[in-house]
């Protein structure tokens, strides 16, 4: 079995996406990086919009026909307000002082996907700043109400290469 690369869609986001609803539903890939996970919901037949506050990826999305929006996700005036997605994803990304304008993007009967690096992945190498790095339950404790957790991890992984990761799925309850 071939291993995946971090240039691969992390395939604990890959199984959850195909667990949500798809066909024309909306998708937000925060601090997309390189695209992997805005490819694949592209495929999956999500309008997916991809944010990134490096301008330069821009002409690579507009080359695979998925929007991009260049937005700096830490700085002044949060660029993102009233906007809401069926599926917000968030991967290898963590700014504290963010995380509650990130969950209100998730739309009602929306999913949030949010994995991320945990406290120990100083041994593997970076991050290795703690404030780039999950305390456990952290992101479950800062969830506002109205959110069912659907999954969470935190611990040591191997793929795609050996790390410690913070992982959760959540929807939003549409009926609050």
């Amino acid at each position: 079995m071939k291993g995946s690369t971090s240039l691969d869609p992390s395939e604990w986001i890959s199984g959850l996406l195909q667990t949500c609803v798809a066909d024309g539903a909306t998708a937000f890939d925060l601090a997309c990086g390189s695209g992997r996970h805005s490819v694949l919901c592209r495929d999956l037949k999500f309008k997916v919009t991809a944010f990134d506050r490096n301008s330069d990826l821009k002409v690579n999305f507009e080359n695979l026909g998925i929007p991009f929006e260049c937005v700096d996700l830490e700085s002044g005036v949060w660029p993102l307000t009233g906007k809401k997605a069926d599926v917000v994803i968030v991967s290898n990304y963590l700014y504290r002082p963010r995380l509650l304008e990130i969950f209100s993007l998730v739309a009602n009967d929306g999913f949030l996907i949010y994995e991320t690096f945990g406290i120990g992945n100083q041994r593997y190498g970076k991050p290795s700043n703690p404030d780039y790095l999950l305390e456990p339950g952290e992101l479950v404790e800062l969830l506002p109400s109205g959110f069912k957790i659907l999954d969470e991890f935190f611990g040591e992984t191997i793929n795609p290469s050996p790390a410690i990761r913070a992982r959760l799925f959540a929807r939003r309850d549409g009926s609050l």
